[in-house]
């Protein structure tokens, strides 16, 4: 192999991992390993070397026995390459933490750590704290109250809470703990001293919406004390205030839809923000949206038309089209999300019943292997999202993740029966626009996975566990 190392390096590091999922912990930096890096790391000598870097900057320890047999390993591989260590679900017993002692000050090159599912007990925080090459702790819980020392190093990954903090946590703050996503119940109780508020490393606001109105004057200020602020979350899951008020954030394209009459054809149930140029609240523009059609909605092609020309930096994209009545065909919605120039994320609710293949053959992702009907009907719904897929990726350039819920009925003329199921997550690999991902197939008699994307793997369906 005559290329340089340099250039192999770059080669590797652009391979080395799994694309991070939309739906992981927001605040996590975990990288997991891609099965072309393992592929690579068993070649020869001279790319184990280079993939060794890779490999071991990532450490996950699950639980107990991870961490014992991290004990009984050679320390020289995490000594020289560990940057990361996420410790999830381990033991609550702090007699357990001791395993751990050792080996923390032998990652001399540790800068992130993580605690998942686990507490942040007094001793173990304060051993991993005082590491000094370690910049910052991610923790899900709020640390042991016995921990009097300087915070400055822990992100706290989130809270709920209504106008006020715990105590508890207006006590961790002020020992300069960050906070790093904060989720108010009831935001119309918000008022302008919120915006006067500080959260030390604040970097995404939600806010649960409720039927009330909602005033965002506050939002001006918080912005202009909080440029570590990255994103806020508008979530109406229950569908009580979008269809009563309307935010400034999305007016135009409420008003459009008004004149074209179209606004009884949708409902929107989560608008993110992300920050604009400048520091007001109309800065903010719009890069999430989820849309659920309604009964009454015909009208997909228009509606996603005006979403284009309403959210031109919409980045992710929620479509959940169970309720909807009409079809279409696979290269015209592929045409019609095209429009959306900077969509990198689209989650795909119930689309398959919508869409029309006419005379094209549909690919051979799985092979039903039983006369099943829910064998058969999920079969043919991996083929059919797999073509169309296949088709976005290739119309919308900037796109690089699609997430695939899909569902249906054995008698689905009468929405009755026993349902299947199709989940899962497709990737754009390369500069062909492949897709290629996995998805879990559920029915009522078994489950499997079957691979999708570009360059489909015939798997048998309806006969394997996993």
């Amino acid at each position: 192999m005559s290329l340089p190392n340099e250039l192999l390096h770059s080669i590797i590091e652009y391979l080395a991992y799994i694309p991070k999922l939309p739906n992981s912990p927001s605040k996590s930096q975990l990288k997991c390993a891609s099965p072309e890096l393992l592929a690579l790391s068993v070649t020869n000598w001279r790319l184990r070397r280079i993939c060794l870097h890779f490999l071991f900057a990532n450490i996950k320890i699950r639980h107990i026995k991870d961490a014992r047999r991290l004990e009984d390993s050679s320390l020289v591989l995490f000594e020289k390459f560990t940057k990361l260590l996420a410790i999830a679900h381990f033991s609550r017993s702090e007699e357990d933490d001791q395993i751990l002692y050792p080996i923390l000050p032998c990652m001399k090159r540790l800068e992130w750590v993580e605690l998942r599912f686990c507490s942040a007990r007094g001793d173990l925080l304060k051993a991993i704290l005082a590491l000094p090459s370690v910049s910052t702790v991610l923790v899900e819980q709020l640390p042991d109250a016995s921990l009097h020392d300087n915070l400055s190093k822990v992100l706290y990954e989130g809270t709920s809470t209504t106008t006020t903090l715990s105590p508890d946590l207006e006590r961790r703050l002020g020992q300069g703990m960050r906070l790093g996503r904060l989720e108010v119940l009831g935001p119309e109780l918000l008022d302008d001293d919120f915006g006067q508020r500080h959260f030390a490393g604040l970097e995404e606001l939600r806010l649960s919406m409720r039927r009330y109105p909602v005033s965002f004057s506050w939002l001006s200020a918080l912005s202009l004390t909080h440029s570590s602020l990255k994103e806020v979350w508008l979530i109406d899951d229950n569908r009580h205030y979008f269809r009563r008020h309307t935010p400034i954030f999305i007016s135009s394209f409420v008003e459009e839809s008004q004149r074209q009459d179209l606004s009884k054809n949708y409902i929107i149930k989560r608008v993110g923000l992300r920050r604009g140029t400048g520091q007001c609240s109309q800065d903010w523009c719009v890069m999430s949206l989820t849309i659920f059609t309604t009964f009454a909605s015909t009208s997909l092609v228009e509606i996603l038309t005006l979403v284009s020309t309403s959210f031109p930096n919409l980045e992710t994209l929620t479509l959940d089209l169970d309720s909807h009545k009409a079809t279409y065909d696979v290269d015209d919605l592929a045409a019609v999300l095209s429009r959306c120039s900077s969509l990198r994320v689209l989650f795909l609710h119930n689309v398959f019943k919508r869409l029309r293949f006419g005379s094209r053959c549909l690919p051979t992702v799985c092979r039903a292997n039983s006369t099943s009907t829910l064998d058969i009907l999920a079969a043919r719904a991996a083929s059919g999202l797999s073509m169309f897929t296949s088709r976005v990726v290739k119309k919308v350039l900037s796109l690089d993740t699609i997430y695939i819920y899909d569902m249906g009925y054995e008698y689905e003329k009468f929405g009755s029966g026993q349902r299947w199921y199709l989940v899962g997550w497709l990737h754009v690999l390369n500069g062909n626009r492949d897709v290629d991902g996995t998805v879990r197939c559920k029915n009522g008699t078994g489950h499997c996975n079957v691979r999708l994307g570009t360059k489909m793997i015939s798997r048998g369906f309806g006969m394997e566990s996993y």
